[in-house]
């Protein structure tokens, strides 16, 4: 029944545009990963075993296209889950509109990633030669990357099929963890292991993984607590 003067509470799933920018990105996703599926698999293998053969493989203009939309997706995705846990844990009658709160989320991920590149254009050609570096940017792209087509189906199933919003936190952040654990696998492979710099490896744990991962956190409790009033 239908009560003049209340409003009906926002939900992502009876939005049509979210819906259907869901659809297009799903689709452009689904494109992606059927027309590279064998670039991918070879690139996701050489991430954890270093011999692998990519001497047939040039990083193209597409390459990084793909990447970079991959990339969007995964901060709109967890944009859209950091919406749904600050109406969930986070609720108050003063929160923005919807919309606000989702871009603000996108850009506190928009800026950590374009932090970490400037972190890592700063620091890690020191202790590198020009074929390293270019191999590391690789694997730096690469993953963001990957985390789009991850955690694109677990917000997905979150927002049309109900999962548990405490199970989808979950799930996301085993992606990011692994992604993190093998960011920080393909950077004492690449720079540290051979010269075995096991003091500039700390230094790197600390300044450019753990550091930042540090400031996101406080960062996203702090907004959340400001967008509560």
């Amino acid at each position: 029944m239908r009560v003049e003067g209340l409003s009906v509470p926002y939900s992502i799933p009876a939005d049509s545009i979210m819906s259907v920018v869901l659809i297009v990105c799903t689709l452009l996703s689904a494109m992606i990963v059927m027309r590279s599926n064998k670039t991918l698999l070879l690139r996701i293998r050489a991430l954890y075993i270093r011999t692998t053969n990519l001497s047939n493989y040039r990083h193209t203009v597409q390459d990084s296209r793909d990447e970079l939309f991959l990339m969007g997706i995964a901060i709109f995705s967890m944009a859209l889950l950091s919406y749904s846990t600050q109406i969930t844990y986070f609720y108050s009658d003063n929160l923005l509109q919807p919309y606000i709160v989702i871009l603000i989320y996108a850009g506190i991920y928009t800026a950590f990633f374009m932090l970490k590149k400037l972190l890592y254009m700063l620091t890690i050609p020191v202790y590198c030669t020009i074929p390293e570096w270019r191999a590391w940017k690789y694997t730096f792209r690469f993953i963001p990357a990957l985390y789009g087509i991850l955690i694109l189906p677990v917000t997905l199933i979150h927002i049309y099929l109900h999962l548990n919003l405490k199970i989808t936190i979950i799930l996301v952040f085993t992606a990011i963890t692994i992604g993190v654990f093998t960011k920080i696998y393909n950077a004492w492979g690449i720079f540290f292991r051979k010269k075995k710099l096991y003091v500039p490896f700390f230094l790197y744990l600390c300044t450019l993984e753990i550091v930042p991962l540090a400031l996101l956190a406080g960062t996203l409790l702090s907004v959340a607590e400001a967008l509560k009033g």
